[in-house]
């Protein structure tokens, strides 16, 4: 089965949608009903705002301005929370400043998924986890390859790629062309499974194990 999941770095749903697919994948691989080998996700970049300035913005006054605060309540007792706590994530949104341009940190995954595919999802929960738990500028590219130097062994190059462009066209592709043109999709995360079925928002294990085992109505 193939899963396409679309995601963004600064898109705290998708951590967490992330997070119940394994629980699903995995619960199932040891029930026997599904084989792991069989399960292939394919991560696409969907960036949610194209149009936060390059340099990023002001993400306490974007809130503010939106009235949607809530989530820094200190006894974090809010649905992105409780579903966090379920998924055995964290988030502290009071610690966040900058309202990131995710364009430069989907370039940098891509480019580490060519030269090493099986680092591409621990980078990007270290990037997730930078941003939601320790309110780090995943705007800022220095902060991204401080990040990937963990999986990569020399990453100026790969810096100097991002500054360039490269994955630009491909990260572009996949938001506009895969999810907005091909499948009608304005929000993630969106998984969508064998090109048939498509779940989005916030998403319970339970759900992910229907579509796993083919229990879900096509609506694609």
């Amino acid at each position: 089965m193939k899963i396409e999941a679309f995601y963004d770095i600064s898109c705290s749903w998708c951590r967490v949608g992330k997070a119940n697919l394994h629980k699903a994948i995995d619960k199932l691989v040891k029930a026997g009903e599904i084989k792991e080998e069989d399960v292939e996700i394919i991560f696409r970049g969907y960036v949610i705002h194209p149009e936060v300035p390059v340099e990023g913005g002001d993400y306490k006054a974007m809130k503010i301005a939106d009235d949607d605060t809530a989530d820094w309540d200190p006894a974090k007792n809010t649905p992105i929370h409780r579903w966090a706590k379920r998924a055995g994530l964290n988030f502290n949104f009071d610690r966040i400043t900058v309202n990131p341009n995710t364009w430069k940190a989907h370039q940098l995954l891509y480019l580490v998924r060519d030269i090493k595919p099986e680092a591409f999802e621990p980078l990007l929960a270290d990037m997730q986890q930078a941003f939601f738990e320790d309110g780090l500028n995943v705007n800022d590219l220095d902060v991204l390859c401080a990040l990937a130097k963990k999986y990569v062994n020399d990453i100026y190059p790969l810096r100097e790629k991002v500054l360039a462009g490269e994955k630009l066209k491909d990260v572009e592709y996949d938001t506009y062309e895969i999810a907005e043109k091909k499948y009608d999709i304005d929000l993630c995360p969106m998984f969508v499974f064998d090109e048939k079925v498509k779940l989005d928002g916030a998403i319970l294990q339970s759900k992910f194990e229907e579509a796993l085992l083919g229990k879900l109505e096509p609506n694609v």
